[in-house]
Parts: C-alpha cells; sequence; structure tokens
C-alpha cells in the first residue's frame, strides 16, 4: 500500500517571552493511500497543530515530512505551495465559506485557482453537489445553509481537486449529533469512492471509532 503523506520525528517549539512551549514532541506518522485515520486528543493536545504542519501551512522546528515521495525540508516555498495545491485539501471546523458566493462558486473557486477552465471546474462542482444532495442549494450563499450543509459543502470544496490527501480539523465540532454522524458517512463515502486519505482530529471518539487506524495525540505526544 502506498504512503502518502510521512512524519518523522516531528516537533514543534513556539518561542514565547516566558517559556518556550513544545507543542509537538518527535512525532512519527504514516498515512496510506485510501486510509481513514481519527487523530484522537483533547484540545491542547497537539492536533491542530500537526495537521497545520501535515498540510505544509507551517513548519516544523525540526524533524521531515514527505508527501508523494516527496521530501519537503528541501524544497523552496514555491514548491511546497505547488505540492499543497496538487495533494492536500483541509477542512476547518468553522467552514471558512466565502459569504458572498454561493455553495457553487465556493467550490468552483479552488479549482480555478489550480488552473482548471471554468467549465470543467463547473461541471465537476454540479456532480460532486448531487451525490451529496446538495442541487437544490447550490445557488444559495452560505448564510442560507444550514450547519449540515455548510459542512457538506466545506468537504467538497476540500476534495474539488481531488487531492491524495484530505486533513479535517474537528469537522464535526459545531454541528449536532446527526450531522456530525452525516459527516462521518460522508468522509468514508468519499475515501471509498476517490481512494482519497483523510486525517480527521477530533476529541470525540465516537466519531472515529470504525476508522481504518486511531492515533491518540497527548501532549504533544503519540500515545
Amino acid at each position: 500500500m502506498k504512503t502518502v503523506l510521512k512524519m518523522e520525528n516531528i516537533t514543534k517549539e513556539f518561542v514565547e517571552p516566558r517559556k518556550n512551549i513544545l507543542a509537538l514532541n518527535k512525532i512519527n506518522f504514516e498515512l496510506n493511500e485510501g486510509q481513514c485515520i481519527g487523530l484522537l486528543g483533547p484540545s491542547g493536545s497537539g492536533k491542530t497543530t500537526l495537521l497545520q504542519i501535515a498540510a505544509l501551512l507551517d513548519n516544523p522546528t525540526a524533524g521531515e515530512i514527505t508527501i508523494n515521495n516527496q521530501m519537503c525540508s528541501s524544497i523552496n516555498e514555491e514548491k511546497r505551495n505547488l505540492l499543497r495545491k496538487k495533494n492536500i485539501g483541509f477542512i476547518y471546523q468553522n467552514f471558512f465559506l466565502l459569504d458572498s458566493f454561493s455553495a457553487l462558486e465556493n467550490i468552483i473557486i479552488p479549482q480555478l485557482i489550480n488552473g482548471s477552465s471554468y467549465s470543467l471546474a463547473k461541471k465537476r462542482s454540479v456532480s460532486l453537489l448531487s451525490s451529496l444532495g446538495l442541487l437544490k442549494r447550490m445557488h444559495n450563499r452560505p448564510k442560507e445553509l444550514s450547519g449540515g450543509e455548510k459542512q457538506r459543502v466545506a468537504i467538497l470544496r476540500a476534495i474539488s481537486n481531488m487531492p491524495k490527501i484530505v486533513l479535517a480539523d474537528e469537522p464535526t465540532g459545531n454541528l449536532d449529533k446527526q450531522n456530525s454522524e452525516n459527516v462521518i458517512k460522508i468522509i468514508k463515502k468519499l475515501v471509498k469512492e476517490f481512494n482519497i486519505s483523510f486525517v480527521i482530529a477530533t476529541h470525540n471518539l465516537s466519531m472515529v471509532k470504525n476508522f481504518d487506524k486511531i492515533v491518540k495525540l497527548s501532549e504533544g505526544k503519540i500515545v
């Protein structure tokens, strides 16, 4: 099975005036193609920091990240950005949809940024919305959508460029139990349908109990 994300001895230390904070301490982690991993830990355990580094949105203090066989420590910022755009999607707890644009446009825009034509981006976006039962809502703006609908749009936006990896930071944190369960079902469906690898950070064991693997994080360490 192909490894799409590998983190070796990842350490992250934040420099503070009074005392440095060790957010991650020698993390070793692998994600395989088509695998769904739950990253479980309480608030402050380092989950968000780990995802930010895995997404190439932040740099580790020490350690090596390899994405699709590309070691990231040896490449410049421009190549890192290209590697992220091609391989990684990110889902946020608070959705971060663009309020001035419709659900359809929110999914189209990342594809345009990635170099897709408008016609192809629209066709793919409509197909994705249809797959999650959102066709009737595609012209609605985020303020007109429910929490569950917003999260579905955010998930579709994250996979719109068909990345190898999707990283989700507490994607059910602002949803009720039913919508949370629906989001997890959707993620598992997308893993199976598109062979995308997911890492879902959460503090809720019940959300990830049936995933391929659960990685527990506590005080910046895997336990």
